[in-house]
């Protein structure tokens, strides 16, 4: 693994975590819009997944879809695919929630879910990835 790989990777996870935090605040507003923390929550997991990826080499597509991410992550972190269905839901937020044409407003439930999935996978990517940083 280059140095260069893991400079990225830290990048890649400092983002993730700037996405967490707008979320969270977000979310915490009595009137916060939640497509906003849906959006961030679902960067927060692709940011992770790309993080994970770049430790181990490999090369990241430019896509927004969370399950052909998790797909290639896999092999470094299995225990992702219980999130499978998550990934699924979530990679809904990464366009289509942002503009008006497909605008929908996700309810609390939905989005409270999205940005407990987003905590679960940035902890689980940093714990791996804190044994080669």
């Amino acid at each position: 693994m280059s140095e260069n790989n893991m400079e990225l990777a830290r990048l890649w996870l400092k983002k993730a975590d700037n996405d967490l935090v707008t979320a969270k605040q977000t979310f915490l507003l009595p009137d916060g819009p939640t497509d906003t923390v849906c959006f961030h929550s679902q960067q927060v997991v692709e940011k992770a997944l790309k993080a994970l990826l770049t430790l181990n080499q490999i090369q990241i597509p430019k896509i927004h879809d969370l399950v052909r991410l998790l797909d290639l992550a896999l092999p470094y972190l299995p225990e992702l695919e219980n999130f499978r269905e998550d990934f699924a839901e979530m990679s809904n937020y990464a366009v289509a929630i942002r503009y008006p044409d497909d605008w929908f407003e996700p309810g609390r439930e939905d989005t409270q879910r999205s940005l407990d999935v987003a905590e679960q996978i940035i902890i689980k990517i940093k714990g791996l990835m804190n044994r080669y940083l």
